[in-house]
């Protein structure tokens, strides 16, 4: 028998699947404390302890996508390639069915690769770990802000504060996540697929059977927007956090 490997997504989904399962069972815990209560602030509880929750797995799954990219033998790696589609010799026939392929094929795969170099194995790390982060940091600002709803303190200075550093954790950590990742996919592209020669006896039907059969490697990196978007978005909810603290202080001198 096989021994049994445990692979990032694997973590990942059990990481999901448990985040699933605490919402499903504070959401019921709240509704049913709401029915026999009628406690007001028990969706706002509810929502805090979600957050926390969200907040510490995500840390939690960041440390740990870390040590397997860095510990791991093997990493999967997503990366780009050159358009492709497997091209069957020429005597081999199929019969179609109603939905055929006219044109296009892959443009990325991902792969467990033995060999990564340390270059591509931290910078890809780096990505994934900052995927984890955003979530993270968007967390605890909820959380924060709820802790601070519930204390009747919203405006709180310190709410202000988070909202001003989730703005860059989102914008810092969703553009590194993708033009890292894009990174070290190209690198890892370039590694897998790319050789120092070719030979092989004839094929019939089959021309190459390098083009035929292997994907070619590519170089793609894309620059994301959304991050940008979010960050904007969270930094005018600070300025707004901040209007509303000065208002609430201005208001407690009057009174």
């Amino acid at each position: 028998m096989g021994g049994f490997t445990w692979t990032i997504g694997m973590a990942a989904m059990l990481v999901v699947i448990l985040i699933a399962a605490m919402i499903l069972a504070f959401v019921l815990a709240a509704g049913e404390r709401r029915r026999e209560q009628k406690d007001p602030t028990s969706l706002m509880r509810v929502t805090q302890i979600v957050a926390v929750v969200w907040a510490g797995v995500s840390a939690v799954g960041a440390l740990v996508t870390l040590l397997f990219i860095l510990l791991s033998p093997t990493v999967s790696i997503t990366m780009p390639i050159q358009s492709f589609w497997p091209e069957l010799p020429s005597q081999v026939r199929a019969e179609p069915t109603e939905a055929t392929r006219v044109s296009g094929g892959f443009d990325s795969v991902t792969l467990d690769v033995a060999g990564l170099n340390p270059a591509a194995r931290i910078t890809w790390a780096i990505s994934q770990v900052a995927a984890w982060l955003v979530p993270a940091s968007i967390a605890a600002l909820v959380a924060v802000a709820c802790s601070h709803l519930l204390s009747g303190r919203g405006f709180a200075p310190v709410v202000a504060r988070m909202a001003s550093v989730s703005a860059v954790c989102v914008t810092a950590g969703g553009t590194l996540a993708q033009v890292f990742g894009d990174i070290a996919g190209s690198v890892a592209s370039s590694q897998v697929f790319e050789v120092t020669g070719r030979s092989w006896k004839d094929i019939p039907g089959i021309e190459d059977p390098f083009a035929a059969w292997v994907p070619q490697a590519n170089l793609l990196i894309t620059f994301p927007f959304w991050p940008i978007a979010a960050g904007l978005g969270l930094a005018a909810l600070a300025a707004f956090f901040r209007y509303g603290s000065r208002l609430q202080r201005d208001v407690t001198g009057l009174v």
